[in-house]
């Protein structure tokens, strides 16, 4: 796991960049909860918001992915290889910019995100959607009877027949929507469990006023 380093900047003495907060011994800085912001409006299409509460969200946000690398370190979890990453970046161009390379090129500047932060983000990104899979999946059992259920009751109006041949085409996609969920939970109950017992510390100052 890449280290989460407090950068300490100083140019004619002034502070550029500030430690916001530290989860465990890892520690997260201003500028990388104006970066994840910045990232998530970027690949979002929208325009990133930086106000108190926004870096409030991220500082959350952070902390559950910094308890997840951790995680992945003890593991000794590995990282996509950088295939993949590229793989993920030419998808998203092509979805968010239709494969105009110009377009991207002026969304990372308007962003203020580079190239290499974006691929960072989608490194990591990848990395712990494999990770949360790995961890939580083989823990789940979906009994026969709630699948069906499902299909009884929840799945799309179309199938009004509800014949045994539509069951048998619709159960695979019915299994892993609910599997996906029992797996959210697992991971929602993890980490309020794991982020309870670990000493996380805010510095208020970062979040009580815009960004300098």
């Amino acid at each position: 796991m890449i280290q989460i380093f407090l950068l300490l900047l100083l140019t004619g003495g002034e502070v550029l960049d500030r430690l916001a907060l530290s989860v465990g011994e890892e520690i997260i800085t201003e500028q990388q909860l104006l970066l994840y912001l910045r990232t998530a409006a970027l690949l979002n299409g929208e325009a990133p918001k930086e106000s108190p509460a926004d870096k409030r969200r991220a500082a959350q946000k952070l902390i559950e992915l910094t308890l997840i690398r951790i995680e992945m370190q003890t593991n000794r979890y590995p990282l996509p290889e950088v295939a993949q990453v590229k793989a993920a970046l030419e998808a998203i161009k092509k979805q968010r910019f239709g494969g105009d390379d110009a377009s991207y090129r002026k969304a990372l500047v308007q962003g203020k995100v580079a190239e290499a932060e974006l691929l960072d983000s989608l490194k990591w990104q990848l990395a712990i959607l494999s990770f949360i899979d790995f961890r939580f999946r083989p823990g789940v059992q979906i009994p026969e009877e709630e699948i069906r259920d499902y299909f009884q009751y929840d799945y799309p109006k179309e199938f009004a027949g509800r014949t045994k041949a539509l069951y048998n085409q619709a159960r695979p996609e019915i299994l892993e929507l609910l599997t996906q969920q029992r797996i959210d939970n697992l991971l929602d109950r993890w980490l309020n469990q794991t982020e309870a017992a670990t000493r996380v510390r805010w510095v208020e100052s970062v979040f009580a006023g815009g960004s300098r």
